[in-house]
């Protein structure tokens, strides 16, 4: 009995890492669900908002697997240890590149807002004012998703990397104080 509780413990990163998972899936049913994917689909002009998606959805799964084989060691070594630092900094780094992304995003909507908006308008003609409003507004929109894809993105990875990193921590204690005993 204690030894299937160990393992269980042992197990209890990859438990946080699929709470984690069912979270980010619970929330991308919901953005189905209530019509914020299609919106984003029609208005986003760049595509970095899915881009950002797909980094996300890969990063993740290779966190899990990553998180899988750290918590599958029976005899950990100060190598697995070093291995384990190295994926968790690229995990890190795609976060914050989640991040910039989006920030990438918002620049291109702008542009994109202000590019032509205001090259061929005639102020006395309504339909000229109506299209330029039309195209200005799917800039913003394009600048505030891929802020908002960016921003979450992160979000979740930091989260699932900060799992993955602490479980690193705590095994390199181990291993550290094992040495001096």
């Amino acid at each position: 009995m204690n030894n299937r509780i160990d393992k269980l413990i042992a197990k209890r990163p990859l438990l946080r890492w699929w709470l984690f998972v069912i979270v980010m899936l619970l929330a991308t049913f919901g953005a189905f669900q209530t019509g914020i994917i299609d919106e984003v689909y029609k208005v986003d002009v760049t595509g970095l908002s899915f881009l950002i998606m797909g980094i996300l959805t890969v990063m993740s799964i290779k966190c899990g697997i990553d998180t899988l084989k750290l918590t599958s060691y029976d005899d950990i070594t100060e190598k697995d240890i070093n291995e384990s630092y190295s994926k968790a900094e690229l995990g890190w780094f795609v976060s914050d590149l989640c991040l910039t992304l989006g920030m990438i995003g918002t620049v291109a909507g702008f542009i994109y807002m202000l590019s032509s908006s205001f090259a061929n308008i005639d102020v006395s003609n309504v339909s000229s004012l109506q299209n330029v409003l039309a195209h200005m507004s799917a800039g913003m929109a394009t600048a505030l998703y891929t802020t908002a894809a960016g921003l979450v993105s992160s979000a979740f990875l930091k989260i699932q990397y900060f799992n993955y990193s602490a479980e690193v921590d705590r095994l390199g204690t181990e291993i550290d104080d094992s040495e001096k005993t």
